[in-house]
């Protein structure tokens, strides 16, 4: 299996941004920190996603998981 950077451009996996992340986690009265720990992900990775960086889909989905009450609908922007 190649990396996903040595494919052709069409067949890359898409990447998406996550504008309502940080509504999401603010709801569940979550921490940065709390939703790096839970899915395993750095503190600037979880950051990133909040400030607008663009992430794979299976990133976002992964964070969002630990989320309580999550709906990926509303938090990844397409």
């Amino acid at each position: 299996m190649l990396a996903s950077s040595k494919l052709p451009s069409e067949e890359r996996p898409t990447k998406y941004t996550a504008s309502g992340f940080r509504a999401a986690r603010e709801a569940a009265a979550m921490t940065v920190d709390e939703v790096a720990a839970l899915c395993g992900y750095s503190r600037g990775v979880i950051l990133g996603i909040e400030n607008g960086g663009t992430y794979h889909t299976l990133t976002i989905s992964r964070a969002a998981s630990v989320i309580p009450n999550h709906n990926l609908s509303l938090i990844r922007d397409e």
